[in-house]
């Protein structure tokens, strides 16, 4: 087990081998030891497997055994979700004038700049060489793995061969991001032409796991201070858990220099063993400088069962996107999940499924949205950057103002619940000129909730220049906030907004689980009783 310090960076061999104790113990070790050796207090972290939830659902993978099939054939979709109706270039119908308008975005993109270029980071599990999806500027020489291990590595995706185990989400979300031109024999003489959102980006891969399911907190650490090292300007990320002061801290770092940075929001279950999971916007898609990726369906519906009119499941397709609370959906928005295609090259004799879903599917959207725009309106955004040297968080801002003011939010409701500042349209968002006026820095991304300062009796004593209350009220709140996400009965608090204070019986039933819970360091256990 390793530790991370306050920029998250690994500190090795701090644990002898074999030494059983809570992570969370160790790290407060260590701070003691470099108190006591130097006389200051810094933060410090485990270096945590962190558990994802924003995978493609493995119910939903169905085995093909011919290789030729009708890719329109009904059994092709997730039942539980609308399917796109007859209509041209069906394959693709999320990119056309109806949904995202992306096609109109291109060809916009394209009269204006005839080799328009730009830098995007794909923070996944990699791609798989040989899918004739892969994006046409795919710069695999850039390309990185940060998996233990594989270090510096090709940014591969070692196939397993099991569904479960998400085989090739990586090479399914770049695609959906900027996948290259495919002839109709790869697609079951069904569509011919690009099937990427923004196919003229160069992507660099960056692989942070061998599934979807679970990440080292240094992975995700690591690759994205790599692609802002790189130049990149806009990260695509479909993956989702719990929070980090490491993750915090690069995700600041990204967005004071200027770089976009989009995430899932998250999946959640509505039926069987996963529906205890957060159904809650999970991080880093929850903090205020990155733009949270939510779903909407191709009938305009969000994608959450309790949105629609069914309630009720059939078969195991019951995945749907995480959403709220209400300050979070400020930053978020909808792109079009489920029954996208879906890369594959796992089942035999064919490169595509149609029953591509979760809000992994939504994110690649968003950004190829953000770097259209960007690179459609370079020269001018870099005439306001200009007037600001110092100030490159407005990159930022200006892409969120323009993809959130011309969002669509009145086709459906309650569109500031489920779907956050609308449904996704290149297109439109190309009509918002880069201006300075009223841009507001977004909130620093932090461990700090008021619930949890109030529980531990540090509302009042974070105020004061106490140095070591603070550090000691990170490590509590950073392990309290991963307890959040793990333990079911605690996942309530989820609910909450950053700025809320608990009542008496939610910081009693906290105290309560996390005093009996094994998972709890014993730091924060006698922190909580001598309160």
């Amino acid at each position: 087990m390793e530790i991370l310090n306050n920029d998250g960076k690994i500190i090795p061999q701090l644990i002898t081998k074999g030494e059983e104790k809570n992570p969370w113990d160790a790290a407060h070790d260590f701070v003691d030891k470099k108190q006591n050796e130097t006389g200051k207090i810094q933060f410090a972290e485990p270096d945590l497997p962190n558990k994802m939830y924003s995978a493609q659902d493995p119910d939903s993978v169905k085995s093909f055994k011919t290789s030729q099939f009708e890719i329109f054939n009904e059994d092709e979709y997730l039942k539980n979700w609308p399917k796109p109706g007859e209509m041209e270039d069906r394959f693709v119908w999320h990119l056309t004038d109806k949904f995202s308008g992306f096609k109109k975005a291109n060809a916009k993109l394209l009269e204006k700049i005839p080799n328009p270029w730009i830098k995007v980071a794909h923070i996944d599990t990699g791609y798989q060489p040989g899918h004739p999806a892969l994006p046409k500027n795919l710069n695999v020489e850039k390309g990185r793995s940060f998996i233990k291990g594989e270090e510096g590595k090709p940014a591969v995706d070692k196939a397993s061969g099991t569904s479960l185990e998400q085989d090739g989400h990586g090479t399914a979300t770049m695609t959906l991001l900027a996948g290259n031109t495919v002839k109709k024999t790869d697609t079951a003489d069904n569509y011919e032409g690009f099937v990427g959102a923004a196919p003229f980006v160069e992507l660099i891969p960056l692989r942070i796991s061998e599934t979807v399911a679970l990440i080292q907190t240094s992975a995700f650490v690591d690759a994205l201070e790599y692609a802002v090292s790189e130049g990149c300007e806009v990260v695509s990320m479909s993956m989702a858990g719990a929070p980090s002061k490491a993750w915090a801290t690069m995700v600041n770092k990204a967005y004071e220099m200027g770089v976009t940075v989009v995430t899932a929001a998250g999946n959640s279950w509505f039926e069987g063993p996963r529906k205890a999971l957060p159904k809650r916007v999970l991080y880093p898609a929850r903090w205020e400088r990155v733009i949270a990726a939510t779903g909407i369906a191709c009938d305009n519906l969000p994608y959450v069962l309790e949105a629609r009119l069914q309630k009720k499941s059939e078969g195991g397709e019951t995945m749907q996107g995480n959403f709220g609370p209400e300050d979070v959906m400020q930053h978020a928005i909808a792109a079009y999940t489920p029954n996208v295609f879906w890369a594959t090259m796992n089942d035999s004799g064919k490169f595509f499924r149609l029953d591509g879903g979760g809000t992994s599917s939504a994110t690649p959207q968003v950004a190829a949205a953000a770097a259209i725009w960007l690179t459609y309106y370079r020269n001018e955004i870099n005439e306001v950057l200009k007037k600001y040297p110092n100030e490159r968080w407005r990159k930022v801002e200006l892409v969120k103002n323009a993809l959130f003011n011309s969002a669509d939010h009145t086709s459906y409701p309650h569109t500031n619940i489920y779907l956050g500042r609308g449904i996704l349209k290149a297109d439109k968002a190309l009509e918002i000129w880069p201006t300075d006026e009223k841009l507001t820095k977004a909130k620093e991304a932090s461990v700090n909730l008021w619930g949890i300062l109030d529980l531990l009796g540090l509302l009042l004593r974070m105020k004061g220049d106490n140095e070591s209350d603070q550090v000691r009220a990170e490590m509590f709140q950073t392990e309290i906030l991963q307890q959040m996400h793990a333990n079911p009965r605690l996942q309530k608090f989820l609910d909450y907004q950053e700025t809320d204070i608990w009542t008496e019986a939610d910081r009693e039933l906290m105290r309560a689980e996390l005093l009996q819970s094994v998972e709890v360091s014993a730091r924060l256990k006698e922190y909580l009783t001598k309160e």
